[in-house]
């Protein structure tokens, strides 16, 4: 476990700008300019479109509005994701040399994710590809991609957040006697402390890639280049809205 792992925790910040941070990530590292880092965050309340999505397709366009929930596009594949300040999400943004496959790099990460949620006495177990439950419902999902020498892999765990609005904005069917697919860890209860848990995710995740966890910050570049990103493309509304520009490969694991 001699090999670093950077960790960084940029904290609580808008969408299109936690967005744009992680494709600033993405093409530090493809570019030899960033070693291998884990990046924890969280979302002000938002809906994330995947990136060919039809924005009202996938979710309820006014009801966001009403509710002061904003909209942005990744510039990634997949289907929309709603976020909130108490769902915990994470970049990994490694060498794809240092990992036998995509699929390795998810069982390594959400079997992570289990053994993390079990320090705090829930039954968590990995369903592949992606997924953790706990009883068979969805309380972390993940997905990733390649993009030249460089793999990234992204993830959420479902801490606390307002199910029934997470139902409304992506436009999900609710009945009273059909629970919900997902479920999150304050269900039934108290949730863990946001931070307890954000400190074993990235322990465990460590520990899966036998790797030393080494705690750092946001660097200038890093945050000058997501500015650059924000500003060009994936903070605009055209690029929201869905007019073309391409960024980066689609995911190649579902959400």
């Amino acid at each position: 476990m001699n090999t670093p792992l950077r960790v960084i925790d940029t904290g609580l910040n808008s969408a299109r700008w936690n967005i744009a941070v992680t494709a600033a990530l993405s093409e530090l590292h493809l570019g030899g300019s960033l070693e291998d880092t884990l990046r924890l965050h969280c979302y002000r309340r938002s809906v994330l479109l995947g990136r060919h999505q039809l924005l009202d397709d996938a979710v309820d366009r006014s009801f966001c509005a009403r509710k002061g929930i904003e909209i942005a596009r990744r510039v990634t594949g997949g289907g929309a994701v709603y976020m909130s300040p108490g769902v915990l999400a994470w970049d990994l943004v490694m060498a794809r040399s240092a990992a036998a496959s995509l699929e390795a790099v998810s069982t390594k990460v959400c079997g992570a994710i289990a053994t993390a949620l079990a320090s705090f006495g829930f039954a968590a177990r990995f369903r592949p590809p992606g997924d953790v439950v706990i009883g068979g419902q969805k309380v972390s999902g993940s997905a990733g991609w390649h993009d030249g020498c460089s793999l990234v892999h992204q993830g959420t765990v479902l801490i606390d957040a307002d199910l029934e609005e997470m139902a409304r904005v992506l436009r999900m069917p609710v009945a009273a006697d059909i629970p919900l697919p997902v479920m999150t860890l304050a269900d039934g209860g108290s949730a863990p402390d946001f931070q307890s848990v954000a400190n074993a995710v990235s322990d465990a995740i460590a520990q899966a890639l036998d790797r030393r966890p080494v705690r750092g910050r946001l660097s200038t570049l890093e945050s000058d280049m997501a500015t650059k990103f924000l500003a060009e493309e994936i903070g605009t509304d055209e690029f929201v809205e869905g007019e073309e520009p391409a960024h980066s490969q689609p995911a190649s694991l579902p959400a």
